[in-house]
């Protein structure tokens, strides 16, 4: 597997703000801990104190007074068919409006990995036409589009149209089901809720990003395997 490093600092700046304009999920590894959460960078903030990262609440909740006990931490996100990791550190609470959240130090590095055969997935978000799914118990059905296809995930975009849906799922809700649209056939899977979070930067901003948990790459590489079997 292929790896870099970035050190310049406008190319940190560039890839810092394409975090912010796409509202581009991050994970989050804290010492210690074996869970993993997710974040957002929402802001960059730079003033006599230097570059700093305003970041959204972790998700789960119980990462943030985790953060605080072990500051140090690791993210890790996806761009342009590699995985991305950078080193920073907790700094403490933003208060200030309009961007309430957490403070994090900017990176000095940013370490690029060519992202593993059942990862590459990202690069054909293309291949979907759209996600339908419907909720336990109701007759409705939403189709949706896709985006921040992961290793164990993705999330779909609700926009105005869809907006009840939110009120019909909560974190932890399975979905049964899933139907993901391909142009030459349709896959269903379950999946799992993980969170539900409003859009606050690029073209998406003011819709809402339904995350969801599912063994997704892993089946759909199996699917796509067994397609070119047939064809």
């Amino acid at each position: 597997m292929g790896l870099f490093t970035i050190t310049e600092r406008d190319k940190i700046l560039t890839i810092v703000e394409h975090l912010i304009s796409e509202g581009i999920e991050i994970s989050v590894d804290i010492q210690g801990c074996d869970e993993q959460f997710s974040t957002r960078v929402v802001m960059l903030k730079m003033d006599g104190g230097g570059s700093r990262l305003i970041i959204e609440d972790l998700y789960p909740e119980s990462g943030n007074s985790l953060i605080e006990s072990y500051p140090d931490v690791i993210f890790a996100f996806e761009m342009d068919g590699s995985r991305c990791v950078f080193a920073t550190k907790y700094l403490g609470v933003n208060t200030e409006y309009p961007e309430f959240g957490l403070i994090v130090a900017f990176p000095s590095t940013i370490q690029i990995t060519e992202k593993r055969k059942e990862e590459r997935v990202e690069n054909s978000l293309s291949e979907f036409l759209s996600v339908e799914l419907t909720v336990e118990g109701d007759a409705k059905v939403y189709r949706l589009k896709v985006i921040n296809v992961g290793s164990y995930g993705f999330g779909l975009i609700v926009d105005e149209e869809h907006s009840d849906l939110l009120e019909k799922l909560n974190v932890g809700d399975r979905i049964r089901d899933l139907r993901f649209f391909l142009p030459e056939a349709i896959l269903t899977i379950d999946g799992e809720v993980k969170h539900k979070t409003q859009i606050s930067y690029g073209r998406f901003k003011g819709n809402y990003l339904l995350g969801i948990d599912t063994g997704f790459v892993a089946e759909l590489e199996e699917f796509k395997e067994r397609l070119k079997k047939k064809t």
